[in-house]
């Protein structure tokens, strides 16, 4: 067994411990925290870095802490429960801190001094309110295995809320499912906050047949909490299988009280679509994301990526006009749905490739007080010199990849746009991913 002894310096993006072998070579090594002396099992080896897992702790982390879950290490998903939440906490800043520090630009490495403290999450377990399980040959439900396509059959998850793993234990119980899932190559669960059941989504290897749809209807008629059962596939669109009328059964949504002498703020969104999986938290994002942007009742916000409108809603209730700009169909009409449901005169939606409708705004010649701007893990390469264009004032960027945070803002900084401030939001407690709304202004 290749197996080395060697000391962690810090944790970098992914997650990983970062030491150095006899020979030189760096290593990325999981489940191992800063300052720790660890034996490393090789993985991957290249020529001048490897990759391994710790099988050893010689020195622990003072925040050590054994991990909760049994399928930690195994599974894929979560790669930080061995620290306990405030250390967890530490490392995110830590990694965001590092990437900025090592960019080669000055301006970011600057940045670096007004990275504020992450916003920790209200729950650090049970806080997911969707999770995507893979189906395996056998038809067992797991999750798969660290950089493998094996699957990892799990009874529940943690991070998952309670209604979520009472609906997998239900599935994994019943014949009827078993015969579904033998057609079945990922099985997502859904909770629907304010509806008070779940929502599943059978993604199948072939259309839905009769017997099907038979199976389906005796899942929601014997197992709580299952409220709504839809099918989906490469060739056929997501279509009702049971439950209630499909007329309204697209639809979940979530309402968050109101706050701050602010009115009641209700979301909804159709099953399958993109919603915030950690929704006490995103109620936190929301607020960060507000005050950043800091709309006045004359001034113009454009939000970019804005799904179903989970900035947008509440950015035009405090605006003269809102435009959001969405790639996706079905979020589009969610968004929509969701501005007539709050009452806005002033909010409108767009179905649009993002990087084609900035160039299109910006032939145009109009700008926006604000830009919004929340991009999936890719960020924003080539959109720095619209995003120029278009903003007035300020531009709020949302991250969810340090990395590709730390590249666009050396774009965004020599478009012209000044950094002001950096405020991590942790919306996935146990992993090392982490959300950054950034302020930057025009010079």
């Amino acid at each position: 067994m290749n197996i080395h002894h060697l000391a962690i310096s810090k944790v970098i993006n992914g997650g990983y411990g970062l030491g150095r072998l006899d020979d030189g070579r760096a290593a990325m090594v999981r489940l191992a925290l800063p300052g720790e002396t660890v034996d490393v099992r090789i993985e991957r080896e290249g020529k001048s870095l490897v990759e391994g897992v710790a099988v050893r702790v010689h020195t622990p982390h003072p925040r050590r802490v054994e991990p909760p879950c049994p399928y930690y290490g195994a599974c894929g998903g979560c790669d930080l429960q061995h620290g306990d939440y405030p250390c967890q906490l530490a490392l995110k800043k830590a990694i965001i801190g590092d990437l900025l520090e090592r960019h080669p630009e000055p301006a970011v490495r600057q940045a670096s001094a007004i990275l504020a403290e992450p916003l920790p999450s209200p729950l650090a377990f049970g806080y997911r309110q969707r999770i995507r399980l893979q189906i395996d040959s056998r038809g067992r439900a797991g999750f798969r295995r660290f950089h493998r396509h094996e699957i990892v059959a799990v009874a529940r998850c943690l991070i998952a809320r309670d209604d979520v793993n009472r609906t997998l234990a239900a599935l994994r119980s019943h014949p009827a499912c078993s015969s579904l899932l033998q057609q079945t190559t990922e099985l997502e669960i859904m909770a629907d906050p304010d509806g008070g059941g779940t929502v599943c989504v059978f993604v199948l290897n072939r259309r839905p047949r009769p017997r099907d749809f038979d199976q389906a209807a005796i899942l929601c008629r014997e197992s709580a909490p299952i409220d709504r059962i839809f099918f989906a596939g490469r060739d056929f669109p997501l279509t009702p299988a049971a439950g209630r009328d499909p007329q309204i059964g697209h639809g979940l949504s979530v309402t968050y009280p109101a706050e701050a002498g602010r009115p009641v703020l209700a979301l909804g969104w159709e099953a399958g679509g993109f919603c915030q999986v950690n929704l006490e938290q995103n109620r936190r994002l929301i607020a960060a994301v507000v005050e950043l942007a800091a709309p006045g009742p004359e001034e113009s916000v454009l939000d970019l990526f804005c799904g179903m409108g989970n900035f947008s809603i509440p950015l035009a209730r405090e605006c003269r006009r809102l435009l959001g700009i969405e790639g996706q169909g079905s979020a589009i009409r969610s968004a929509r749905a969701n501005a007539r449901r709050a009452g806005l005169g002033n909010a409108e939606f767009h179905q649009s490739p993002i990087h084609a409708a900035c160039d299109q705004l910006a032939a145009q010649g109009p700008d926006f007080d604000c830009v919004v701007i929340d991009p999936p893990r890719q960020g924003t390469p080539g959109l720095a010199r619209q995003l120029a264009e278009l903003t007035g004032r300020r531009l709020v960027y949302i991250s969810c990849d340090p990395a590709t945070l730390c590249r666009d803002l050396g774009d965004l900084l020599a478009a012209g746009f000044t950094v002001r401030r950096l405020q991590p939001v942790d919306m996935f407690p146990q992993t090392h991913h982490i959300e950054t709304v950034a302020l930057l202004e025009k010079n």
